[in-house]
């Protein structure tokens, strides 16, 4: 099973977030957005691979997507 993640990248390595995604890639992760005024890189790895994703040379923090799901506007609670 696959889980969504966010990867900090360390401030070092910023510059370099191109080539720390095809790092993650070779690791692993299915990269979906590479945010680099963000020093972030989004997406999903199984869960046998997360540990190597981890240590990768440049990764800040490996950290559980967080997701929100807002009611309809139309809906009681708001």
């Amino acid at each position: 099973m696959s889980d969504r993640i966010t990867v900090s990248v360390n401030d070092d390595h910023v510059t370099q977030i191109d080539d720390l995604a095809e790092r993650l890639r070779t690791a692993g992760m299915r990269v979906d957005q590479v945010l680099s005024a963000a020093g972030m890189i989004t997406g999903a790895v199984d869960q046998d691979r997360r540990a190597s994703i981890a240590m990768v040379p440049g990764v800040a923090a490996v950290e559980d997507e967080t997701s929100f799901q807002l009611p309809p506007p139309e809906s009681d609670i708001q």
